[in-house]
């Protein structure tokens, strides 16, 4: 766990995948500073090349360099897109391992926040990202930004027909399903040898895709390894001519519920307005029952 931050404490923006304009970031830079947070922006954050926020070589640099600056307590990443993969070998984490501090994003971020908890242990926040600032409902804001300063909170989620329930403790992990999906078999997402709960979110994906991951995850062993699942939101979620024939939840319910584990749906975590902050890493008690469920901390 790094230390949580306090006021005057700075804060770092740096961009590991798709390239990012000043104006995107404003508005969360100036909500930063209102909060009371020094915030560095080095403008090696606003390279582009192609798609990309900058080169791989830049984009290294960029984040080698906060991860070592040792008045940084935090790191939000400028936003999502693509491209942290092809980066994730090549970033000095062991910078990080000497100096921790909290690395906050979601979505294509999940390669680095899963990449540094299953190789160095470090716990991180996936929360909406500085771009993501000016359309996410300021109530996932301000959890995140009280989450950096340890304000801990159990997390309510409304009750789903497709819910399965029961009480499981574990370690928290996850974020963006196909960017787990791609990470299987690689050191970014070792073999699950210690008791977790894994969360999951996506976004414009097809459905007969989510049903063949899910299919992926159960023939690798994942799936029954896990003491808990928790499904996010599945935004977007497309079909073909043909229909598919089940919802998403359907589909995730129809291949989970042979395990002897809760399953809850509804987390408001994901591409949404609403991007609750999640603590990866710490250890949870997940309760699912009649009325509702809940993610409760462990100390």
């Amino acid at each position: 766990m790094p230390p949580f931050l306090q006021k005057g404490d700075q804060v770092a923006i740096i961009a590991s995948a798709k390239f990012v304009l000043k104006s995107d970031l404003d508005h969360g830079i100036q909500l930063l500073k209102e909060r009371g947070f020094k915030v560095k922006v080095n403008n090696s954050v606003f390279q582009k090349k192609h798609v990309f926020a900058g080169s791989i070589d830049e984009r290294v640099a960029n984040i080698n360099s906060a991860f070592q600056d040792k008045e940084t307590k935090a790191i939000f990443f400028a936003r999502g897109g693509y491209g942290s993969i092809q980066i994730i070998d090549h970033i000095d984490f062991r910078l990080l391992a000497k100096n921790p501090k909290w690395l906050i994003g979601f979505s294509d971020l999940t390669v680095i926040l899963m990449h540094l908890y299953f190789n160095y242990n470090i716990c991180s926040i996936h929360g909406p990202m500085i771009y993501n600032f000016i359309k996410t409902k300021q109530t996932s804001v301000d959890a995140t930004i009280n989450l950096i300063k340890g304000k801990v909170e159990p997390v309510e989620i409304k009750q789903s027909k497709f819910n399965i329930k029961g009480v499981a403790s574990g370690k928290i992990i996850g974020g963006n399903l196909s960017i787990i999906y791609s990470l299987m078999g690689s050191s970014s997402f070792l073999l699950l040898d210690e008791d977790y709960i894994l969360f999951i979110e996506d976004v414009d994906e097809y459905l007969y895709h989510i049903e063949r991951i899910f299919y992926s995850l159960a023939r690798a062993g994942v799936l029954q390894k896990l003491k808990g699942l928790i499904v996010g939101q599945m935004t977007n979620m497309l079909d073909n001519e043909i229909l598919f024939g089940k919802t998403v939840y359907e589909l995730i319910y129809d291949i989970v519920n042979q395990y002897n584990y809760p399953l809850c749906f509804g987390l408001q975590v994901g591409h949404e307005k609403q991007n609750h902050p999640i603590l990866l890493g710490r250890k949870i008690t997940l309760e699912v029952n009649d009325q509702s469920s809940k993610i409760h901390y462990e100390e």
